[in-house]
Formats: C-alpha cells, structure tokens, sequence
C-alpha cells in the first residue's frame, strides 16, 4: 500500500475491521499479531532518542522491522508512537536510507546492512504518509481492549449477576 490509500478515519477503521484481529490490550500484542500475519518479525525496541526529536523511527531490514520508541513515552502515548509506526510498515511507507550504522541516537544493530532504510521520524506531520500513518494509529488504538475497565453492560444485568 502506498500513502494516501486511508484518506480519512473512516477509511482506516474499515481496513482495521477488514483484517479480522484478535482482541489485543497493547500496540506490543497488535505488533506480535500482524508478524505472524506478515510472516515478517516486528520488534519494538525502547531507547533513549533525543528530546527534542523524533518519538518512534521505523527501521526496515532485510529479516525483519523494528520499531524504536522513545524510551521516556509511557502507557498510552507509548502505544500510539508504536501503533503509528506499525501503520507506516503497513502501508509500506517510503523512507531514506540509513547513513553508515544510522543516526548516532539510533541502537546500533549488529546485523544491520546496507538495505535497511530508515522510514519515518515521528514528529512532523508534513505529508499525506504522516496523516495517513496517524489516522491508522488512531482506528488501531480504538480497538484496543482494557481488561481493568468496568464492564459495560445494562445496570439490571450487572445488579443480578453481582448479587446486589
């Protein structure tokens, strides 16, 4: 998929449902899912990246993607830096290649080589593939299930199985 396939979030909500998941309760589960489903590892990797700068980066290489998120992001804001950088792997966004061994910020990987590329800083929403890749992120978060939540079910319902 190329950018601008998702216009809008109507478009990103019907291709979220079109992919038949399983219920998942964080963007690490959705990224597990869509691995085997790819038949291509994604690992997320946590890391110190500049502040100011970029608060996810997707690295292409030859055996697998990985996301790096700002090891500083928690919860929610962890899991919508990884949800946008999986939508960017999903539409196969185009990036720039990976200079040497990367940025000087980036974790170094051993067995990187001359075909990674470096697909997308997360801090600037300046192009069709940003907004696509946020909208993406946005339909997935809205899917993730919270096991703590209170279940939402019709009070009378919830009265007599509570025994109240």
């Amino acid at each position: 998929m190329t950018a601008a396939r998702l216009p809008n979030i109507h478009a990103c909500r019907r291709y979220v449902r079109s992919l038949r998941l399983e219920t998942y309760a964080s963007a690490y589960e959705l990224c597990d899912q869509m691995s085997s489903m790819r038949n291509r590892p994604i690992n997320v990797v946590e890391w110190p990246l500049p502040i100011p700068g970029p608060m996810g980066v997707w690295i292409a290489r030859e055996r697998d993607d990985v996301v790096v998120v700002q090891e500083a992001a928690t919860g929610n804001h962890r899991d919508h830096i990884v949800l946008h950088e999986l939508a960017h792997i999903l539409c196969e966004h185009e990036g720039v290649p990976l200079p040497g061994s990367g940025p000087a910020f980036l974790p170094t990987f051993e067995d990187c080589d001359e075909n990674a590329s470096l697909v997308r800083f997360r801090s600037a929403y300046d192009s069709s593939a940003e907004r696509e890749a946020e909208l993406l992120a946005t339909a997935f978060a809205e899917q993730l299930s919270d096991d703590s939540a209170t279940p939402r079910v019709a009070w009378d319902v919830h009265r007599y199985f509570s025994g109240e």
